[in-house]
């Protein structure tokens, strides 16, 4: 996140810059327009029309289109035991991504803490970020923030379903207190068309109702890591399961890495494996020629092995190895 943070606030400052070279700019649209993407900075924004289907990246002109019509009623998500929270208002963020204003009133005479259990946006998993202090005998209000990385690894451009369950802590055991039922937020103005996301890629595994789709390995400035194979994943079952990253290998050396995905029955999830330089370099591995990797499926709940994947060849596009031969020959010149 900090990452994310320390990218946004130099492309505003790059923004600013370009301001103060036109007469009379709208200021206002100057900074709305700062982006996690440093790289879609410095070149012409795409049309909307190129950006979406294109979930591999977020750019400028994502966050710039992404819809800020949808908004919400206000609802009490949660009333028991003294602590009433309520969802107020839906606002959207330049770096955060679309905001879920929530408020909590604590009657009860002991400090507490609200963070998120799960969040799905159109019918995919998120990773909000939210942690409530709700002070005795206090009221707080606190934004739950969609971050436009998850929204864009989804393909989402446009709120239409939001769920979610919050966790309430004792602020000082971090013992659960209780977990709230799953909330539908009561959604207005949203868009007549919503674009089907795009599933194409390798199978991975699809067996018992999961299924795992490879998605390519991507470079991308964005993530901590260089290269990240992207992952998408189908629970067609009615339980919890949890999809982990069991083995990867590059250039026939096994790599340690970790994904564990939690999606909920009915639910989708895009997430990504990443591939650090530092283990690329323990194996003097320079370009990427071959990539195996395997997945296990976990009941969620039990915690215990649904199945395993085979051992899968991915896909290594051409451009990617072109790049990285291109990258050692300049840092050999």
């Amino acid at each position: 996140m900090q990452r994310l943070l320390g990218i946004a606030l130099a492309v505003m400052m790059l923004l600013s810059l370009a301001a103060c070279k036109e007469e009379k700019q709208d200021q206002t649209e100057s900074v709305e327009t700062a982006a996690i993407s440093e790289s879609a900075a410095k070149t012409d924004a795409p049309t909307d029309e190129q950006t979406k289907g294109n979930h591999e990246v977020i750019s400028l002109n994502f966050i710039n289109t992404f819809d800020r019509n949808p908004s919400i009623e206000e609802q009490t998500v949660y009333e028991k035991d003294g602590l009433t929270i309520t969802a107020k208002s839906l606002k959207y963020d330049t770096v955060h991504g679309p905001q879920i204003m929530l408020a909590a009133k604590n009657d009860s005479e002991n400090e507490l803490r609200i963070q998120n259990a799960y969040t799905t946006v159109n019918g995919f998993m998120m990773k909000p970020e939210l942690d409530i202090k709700a002070p005795a005998r206090k009221k707080v209000e606190s934004p739950m923030s969609l971050p436009y990385l998850n929204l864009a690894m989804a393909d989402i451009h446009s709120l239409y379903d939001v769920t979610f369950s919050l966790r309430i802590l004792d602020s000082k055991t971090f013992s659960v207190i209780d977990t709230t039922d799953t909330v539908s937020l009561r959604l207005q103005n949203t868009a007549a068309e919503h674009p089907a996301f795009s599933t194409k890629g390798q199978t991975a595994f699809d067996s018992k109702g999961v299924k795992v789709i490879l998605q390519g390995i991507k470079q991308d400035t964005l993530f901590e890591s260089r290269y990240v194979l992207m992952v998408y994943i189908e629970n067609n079952t009615k339980q919890t399961v949890c999809v982990k990253n069991d083995s990867l290998s590059v250039n026939g050396y096994d790599i340690t890495v970790s994904m564990n995905t939690v999606v909920l029955p009915g639910v989708k999830a895009v997430d990504k494996i990443e591939i650090f330089d530092q283990d690329l370099e323990e194996y003097g591995i320079t370009t990427i020629d071959a990539v195996n990797v395997s997945f296990e499926v976990y009941d969620y709940e039990e915690w215990k092995s649904i199945a395993k994947s085979d051992v899968i060849p991915v896909e290594v596009p051409t451009e990617l190895l072109t790049e990285a031969t291109e990258t050692q020959s300049t840092e050999n010149g």
